[in-house]
């Protein structure tokens, strides 16, 4: 093999790609349930990150065996990524990402409650009270 090849730098395979994209692409390898250790090697982020992420962020919800042993699907390693991402990049907390990574909850902002019955009926009986003084007054004037 010449000099040119890729083989001996892998780094040449993924010239122009994203890191992270290339690395979910290629260095991992093709399971349906990885561990937290795995995750933790393939992703580059501590288990003790992962599972403040799980608990404190509300982010991450692997799923768990019999023995309550986490398993991340290849989804959950690709949001890891993304989250790494997020927190590297974009500098967001936690809460920010969690509505970046979920607008649909964001979008759904929570209603501010209706006004009960007695307000309303205070309000309207002061604006007829406003609007009587005021008829008064007109009439005064002209």
């Amino acid at each position: 093999m010449g000099a040119t090849s890729a083989w001996w730098r892998p780094w040449a395979r993924n010239w122009g790609r994203n890191c992270a994209e290339a690395r979910v692409e290629e260095d991992i390898p093709r399971k349906a349930y990885y561990t937290i250790g795995e995750v933790s090697r393939i992703t580059g982020v501590q288990a003790h990150v992962l599972r403040y992420w799980e608990n404190q962020g509300k982010i991450l919800k692997p799923g768990r065996k019999r023995s309550r042993h986490r398993l991340y699907r290849p989804a959950d390693i690709q949001l890891i990524f993304e989250i790494k991402r997020l927190r590297e990049e974009e500098k967001l907390t936690l809460p920010a990402m969690r509505r970046q990574l979920n607008p649909q909850t964001a979008a759904r902002l929570p209603t501010p409650p209706a006004p009960p019955a007695a307000w309303e009926n205070e309000a309207v009986r002061l604006l007829r009270a406003i609007r009587d003084e005021l008829l008064e007054l007109r009439e005064l004037l002209e």
